[in-house]
C-alpha cells in the first residue's frame, strides 16, 4: 500500500476552487445595488429598532474571529522568527487587507510561538490552511451575494499565497 500524497493547493485549482465558490453561491452577486438616497421622495421604508438583523451578521462575527486569529499568529511567528519574514509576511499583509475588507482593525495582540523556525512556520502554513477551508465554507453559507463574492476570493487569496509560499 503506498502511502497517501500530501494535499498541495496549486495556483489553478486555487482559481477552479473560487469558480465553483462563485458559481455555487453567487447568483444574486449580481444583483444591482439598491439606488442611492433620492431625498424627500425617497418612499423605501427607514430602518427602525424593530428591523431584523443582517442574517450574515453571525457569519461576518466569526469570520473577523478567524482572521483576527489567523493575523495574531502571524504576527507573533515573525516576532518570534524573524528569519520567516519572507515566508510569512505577505500573509500578514493578506489578513489586514482582509480585515479591512470586513470594517475591522489589524488586532494588536500577540500569542507564544514555540518551536524552532521550521515548526513555526508548518504551525502557520496549516492554521492557513484551515482558515481558507473556513472562509471557502463561509463563502457558501452566506446568504449575501456580494459576501459570498467576498469571502470566496479571500479564500482564494489565502490558498494563493499558500502555493506560491509553499517552497519557501
Amino acid at each position: 500500500m503506498t502511502a497517501p500524497l500530501p494535499l498541495r493547493a496549486s495556483r489553478r485549482g486555487a482559481l477552479v476552487g473560487t469558480l465553483a465558490v462563485l458559481t455555487a453561491a453567487g447568483c444574486d452577486a449580481v444583483t444591482p445595488a439598491p439606488p442611492a438616497d433620492s431625498g424627500p421622495g425617497d418612499n423605501r421604508p427607514e430602518p427602525t429598532a424593530d428591523s431584523p438583523a443582517d442574517p450574515d451578521d453571525a457569519l461576518v462575527t466569526e469570520v473577523r474571529a478567524d482572521l483576527t486569529r489567523a493575523s495574531v499568529l502571524v504576527t507573533s511567528a515573525l516576532g518570534a522568527r524573524p528569519g520567516l519574514r519572507s515566508g510569512l509576511a505577505p500573509f500578514g499583509a493578506l489578513h489586514a487587507r482582509h480585515l479591512r475588507a470586513l470594517d475591522s482593525d489589524r488586532p494588536r495582540g500577540r500569542r507564544p510561538v514555540p518551536g524552532g523556525a521550521a515548526a513555526v512556520l508548518d504551525d502557520v502554513r496549516t492554521q492557513e490552511a484551515r482558515l481558507q477551508a473556513s472562509l471557502a465554507s463561509a463563502a457558501l453559507s452566506a446568504q449575501s451575494g456580494p459576501l459570498a463574492a467576498l469571502l470566496a476570493s479571500m479564500s482564494a487569496a489565502v490558498a494563493q499565497q499558500l502555493a506560491a509560499t509553499e517552497d519557501a
